[in-house]
This record gives structure tokens, sequence and C-alpha cells, in this order.
């Protein structure tokens, strides 16, 4: 006999995925906007490659240096637009 799966359990997923993307967002100091901008900016394609390998990565220290890394460049960004 087959059943259908509850609602309830199907609107677990994005309920965390939206959790993830509020953190990172945080984390990286811009709005959760940033990885859904319209094709000018990064497309979806890519911000949902970015999410895989950020899930690929398994050990936390290794994520805290991509989190550095990605500081580093917004700090960047934010020095060149100050200077414009």
């Amino acid at each position: 006999m087959d059943m259908k799966t509850p609602n309830a359990l199907n609107a677990l997923a994005p309920a965390r995925t939206s959790g993830r993307l509020n953190d990172l967002a945080a984390v990286l100091g811009c709005s959760t906007d940033l990885f859904f901008e319209a094709p000018d900016g990064p497309s979806v394609g890519h911000t949902a490659q970015l999410l895989q390998m950020w899930l690929a990565i398994r050990a936390p220290e290794d994520r805290r240096a991509v989190f550095a890394c990605v500081q580093e460049i917004l700090k960047a960004q934010a020095h060149d637009s100050a200077r414009r």
C-alpha cells in the first residue's frame, strides 16, 4: 500500500533551508536577497552550486576558513566602494 508523505514533513525542508540561508547571510553580513539577485548579479545556478559546495565541507575549521576568505573579499569590496 502506497501512502503519501504528510505535508508537514515536506514543509520542514524549506524551513531548514531558509534558516541556513539566513545564517549564511548573517555571517557574510548581507541580505538573503543577495542569493537570488537578478541576472546582472549572481545566478541562481551559482548560488545553488555554492551552497552544495558549502554542504560538502565537513570539517568546522575548513568552514571557518571559507567564511574568513569571503569576509575578506567583502571587506575589500566595501573598501573599494568607499574610495570611489
